[in-house]
């Protein structure tokens, strides 16, 4: 947790320097480049790298890294293949010529993504938990320093910036590992790799499909502004989601893993006061949301123009909008971990498709409006299908009463 907040702060802290270094096309640019690149991400794996944590032997663990590692390069040259040929009909579809000559990083981008997902949960296996924060901060650190230095590349620098990030935080875990795993990993052969592969075939079979949904639901919002607004408008509306969303998200993944643990608990011990629990816990959290929704809502253009920068006041007067989604988001996210328990798994599941349908749908709808429609839009379909979420999640916090009667025992071992 210690190495996720500096990893992130860091950025946070340098975003009212780099937006006096970079224009919001600029970052129009970036948002793009990190929507694709982190779509791809989610699958570059096969998601056979959540499997890492689960074999009793090491050997097997290691075998299930290099097997992640070689799906990661193989996509990610198909990946290469397809931009070589297909780069001006994917500008076409972003209507967006200026990420053209960066899409060509794309494929490396993932695949060093790809390759730090598997070494991360290794590392996570291992317990090395130093080596996770080190690494996180060198993402975080090296990134922004990348940005500051390749300023006069205009978009380019905070693209190869966010490319420099990566590219340190998995040095870190290679040189750790090259140093103290090796003989693990040394004793992988390709008959160990087939049979971990067949082992844990239903990671790729049932996982890839609801993180691919999923991811691409996060990212619409920017998939779409690119492709039926300009750059600048792309830029600052990233750059105020960005802004907004990095602190809360922050102190919802405080609360969400606290959570987990005390959801779990009282599953166990008296299921019957879950869901009473679950909405307190839900109004204290929209509780703590009001004071900055009345400082962004009555400020926020003032607060940006002076943080950022004057080009920056816009940006301002969107998060006057979008607060009304971070707050809702911070106040029922962390309560989505009554939806990992196995009796609740299809719910969440459901409300994931319900929500790309209906983002994906809503967005569409007004491509064709003013930005500030757009954002409005966009606004309401949150606030409406956070609400929903809260319903499933309170209807699965009561039925946990049920399932607790018979199964409170392993109820931990049966939270993902």
């Amino acid at each position: 947790m210690t190495g996720t907040t500096l990893a992130q702060a860091i950025p946070i802290a340098a975003m009212p320097l780099l937006t006096r270094l970079y224009t919001p096309e600029d970052f129009g640019v970036l948002a793009l480049y990190m929507s694709i690149a982190a779509m791809i991400s989610v699958v570059i794996n096969a998601r056979y790298e959540i499997a890492v944590m689960l074999p009793e032997r090491d050997e097997d663990a290691a075998s299930l890294v290099v097997l992640s590692v070689s799906i990661a390069a193989g996509i990610s040259l198909l990946l290469l293949a397809g931009i070589y040929v297909f780069n001006d009909a994917i500008q076409g579809w972003l209507n967006n010529s200026a990420i053209g000559l960066w899409l060509y990083l794309i494929p490396f981008t993932v695949f060093v993504t790809g390759l730090w997902q598997a070494l991360n949960y290794w590392n996570n296996r291992a317990k090395k938990y130093k080596r996770l924060a080190v690494s996180r901060i060198v993402q975080g650190g090296g990134m922004t320093a990348a940005q500051f230095s390749l300023s006069w590349l205009a978009g380019g620098g905070l693209v190869l910036g966010y490319l420099a990030g990566q590219v340190a935080a998995t040095a870190v875990f290679l040189a750790k590992i090259w140093r103290e795993d090796r003989s693990a990993i040394s004793q992988v052969t390709a008959a160990s790799i087939l049979q971990n592969a067949k082992r844990y075939s239903k990671f790729p079979k049932y996982s890839s499909g609801g993180a691919l949904l999923n991811n691409a639901a996060t990212q619409m919002p920017v998939l779409m502004l690119s492709k039926f607004f300009e750059t600048h408008i792309v830029g600052v509306f990233s750059l105020t989601f960005r802004a907004l969303n990095l602190p809360m998200s922050l102190i919802a993944a405080s609360f969400s893993q606290v959570l987990y643990q005390r959801f779990v608990t009282i599953h166990r011990d008296r299921p019957e006061i879950l869901a009473r629990y679950v909405f307190k816990v839900f109004l204290m959290l929209l509780a703590l949301m009001i004071p900055l929704i009345i400082v962004v809502w009555f400020f926020g253009g003032q607060i940006f123009g002076v943080v950022f920068g004057e080009a920056w006041r816009q940006a301002g007067e969107y998060a006057a909008i979008l607060i009304f989604a971070i707050a809702i988001r911070f106040s029922v996210s962390p309560l989505s971990t009554v939806l990992a328990m196995e009796h609740n798994i299809k719910l969440g599941t459901a409300w994931q498709v319900i929500y790309f349908i209906t983002v994906t749908g809503t967005l569409y709808i007004f491509r064709n409006s003013e930005i500030s429609k757009f954002i409005l839009a966009f606004t309401l379909h949150d606030v409406v299908l956070y609400s929903l979420y809260l319903v499933f999640i309170l209807y699965g916090a009561r039925r946990s009463s049920a399932a607790g009667d018979g199964g409170g025992e392993d109820c931990g071992k049966r939270v993902i």
